[in-house]
């Protein structure tokens, strides 16, 4: 230890207000690195916990633990063993860096046959007191420690922060989401969302090949913003009500045929599912990320018999998509605004109040930048 102190922001369990703490900065092992974070971000799945949907119930206190899993920072400390990233690029101290929230453990058939992310047993300190050495294992702090084995890559120089803040969980998400499904030529996407991984995926889906976009949401500020990123149509809740209404839509734009993908990404609506799978032609495909909490909806099982059409979960991502993702925006910058969806920026100490106004939708992602 150096004596040096950093500050973080706690959580106990839904319903209790957060506190700041100060903690030791640790020096690192031979294998891992310690960040000084830069910005964080609100994913989805935060909310889901701030609110008590997944993790600990509510009433049912836990351990201290420092909230948030989206990050950008600088390399602060390397241990004696680090010279690269995990792609090779040479990474000293004060180089930009982004990381992902978990450590595989590279045995099981999660990630043997990469066919159900997360790995179960994947190290990610979820019950791990934060009190604790080496304290700094979540997103609203000032710094972070990347255990040995947690992928780290060098951030472009021409990349901002309010973009590299998200491609750990939402962009690469859904980056890694869009590869399972491999579209065709020609193909039209439907995207139920427009936050941050659906302004993500829209780009993205552009970028490999999707002949038409249809992006859907009922806010104002993400239907603006979406015709940055690739939409060729959007269809407004408040312009088309019903679902009815809005599958109708998509088979007007697509002369009946309907769509080869629609993608779901709206975190707690689960009545889009029927509604989306109804928007697919034959043999399309219906892929769902969003909805992480304790969901449920019915579907018809007559869709899928028959019109052929497949139903696809996924969650996380691979070791290679963040680099994608970091060359993908590099290279895409003049094209899309990706620093756009970072729309409201807060203090540390303002960590709870972004979370809340996260949680009402009053944000499209909502940034902390530690003083």
């Amino acid at each position: 230890m150096t004596g040096e102190k950093g500050k973080a922001v706690v959580s106990f369990e839904p319903g209790i207000p957060w506190e700041v703490r100060e903690y030791p900065v640790p020096d690192p092992e031979p294998d891992a690195i310690v960040t000084k974070i830069t910005m964080s971000s609100i994913c989805g799945s935060d909310i889901h916990l701030y609110k008590g949907d997944i993790g600990s119930p509510i009433g049912e206190r836990q351990n201290p633990k420092i909230p948030g899993h989206e990050f950008v920072g600088r390399v602060h400390k390397l241990g004696s063993n680090i010279q690269t990233d995990f792609i090779g690029q040479p990474l000293k101290e004060g180089d930009r860096v982004v990381w992902s929230y978990y450590v595989p453990c590279g045995r099981c058939p999660s990630c043997l046959y990469d066919v159900a992310l997360p790995c179960p047993n994947r190290h990610k300190h979820a019950n791990f007191n934060h009190d604790e050495y080496p304290h700094f294992k979540g997103a609203f702090a000032e710094y972070y420690y990347v255990s040995p084995g947690q992928w780290i890559y060098k951030v472009p120089d021409i990349v901002p922060d309010e973009a590299a803040v998200y491609v750990d969980c939402a962009a690469s998400t859904v980056a890694y989401g869009l590869q399972k499904v491999k579209l065709g030529l020609g193909a039209t996407v439907v995207i139920q969302g427009a936050g941050g991984l659906g302004l993500s995926a829209a780009s993205i889906a552009k970028d490999i090949g999707a002949a038409r976009v249809i992006v859907i949401d009922k806010l104002p500020d993400r239907l603006e913003l979406v015709k940055s990123f690739g939409a060729d149509n959007i269809i407004d809740h408040n312009e088309y009500p019903t679902p009815e209404a809005r599958i109708e839509r998509v088979k007007e734009l697509t002369k009946g045929r309907g769509a080869e993908l629609v993608m779901e990404v709206v975190a707690s609506a689960p009545d889009v599912v029927p509604e989306g799978i109804e928007m697919l032609g034959l043999g399309g495909t219906y892929l769902t990320i969003g909805l992480v909490g304790p969901y449920s909806t019915n579907l018809r099982m007559a869709p899928f018999i028959n019109k052929g059409i497949k139903l696809i979960g996924s969650a996380n991502y691979g070791p290679s998509t963040i680099p994608q993702v970091l060359e993908f925006m590099a290279r895409t910058l003049d094209k899309y605004p990706f620093d756009k969806i970072i729309s409201h920026k807060f203090r540390l100490e303002d960590a709870e109040e972004a979370m809340k106004k996260a949680m009402e939708g009053k944000v499209v992602r909502a940034a902390i930048v530690p003083d």
